[in-house]
């Protein structure tokens, strides 16, 4: 009797009736996929190093590159603050506009981009009068928000 139910069953499985009437069931399955972006500097420098000819000058132009990725359907913020003290403002460059950072943060929409994208920007740290030659932290921070 065993071997009889075993085999009506494997042929159940194997086949998809059913061994014994039939049984219908009914599920909804929901996935929420939370917004993100992701920041990746692929190439910028972790200081600012000011020579004596720079501090002359009154400013030193910096480059970097990120990699961005975003799943929103809706775009993204770039965050970019300043950090205070050596600098006087920033300017950036590569944006859809340049863009000039002083005491203040600014948020910069970044439409919806199906593929991960490069973003270059270009960067001129306009020194404070009395800043000296030496290193100092990066006048700047990225950050990134989905919509």
């Amino acid at each position: 009797m065993l071997r009889l139910l075993g085999a009506v069953l494997l042929v159940s499985l194997v086949t998809g009736t059913p061994a014994h009437g039939q049984q219908q069931t009914q599920f909804v399955v929901q996935a929420t996929v939370p917004a993100r972006v992701t920041l990746a500097a692929v190439e910028q420098p972790t200081v600012l190093s000011l020579t004596e000819d720079d501090v002359a000058r009154g400013y030193k132009d910096v480059s970097a590159r990120y990699r961005v990725a975003s799943n929103s359907r809706r775009g993204w913020l770039l965050h970019l603050s300043p950090r205070l003290g050596v600098t006087a403002h920033v300017e950036v460059h590569g944006l859809s506009a340049p863009v000039v950072l002083r005491n203040e943060s600014v948020e910069v929409y970044q439409p919806r981009a199906g593929e991960p994208q490069n973003l270059a920007l270009d960067y001129r740290f306009v020194l404070e009068p009395d800043t000296q030659p030496g290193t100092y932290e990066l006048p700047i921070h990225l950050s990134a928000t989905p919509l």
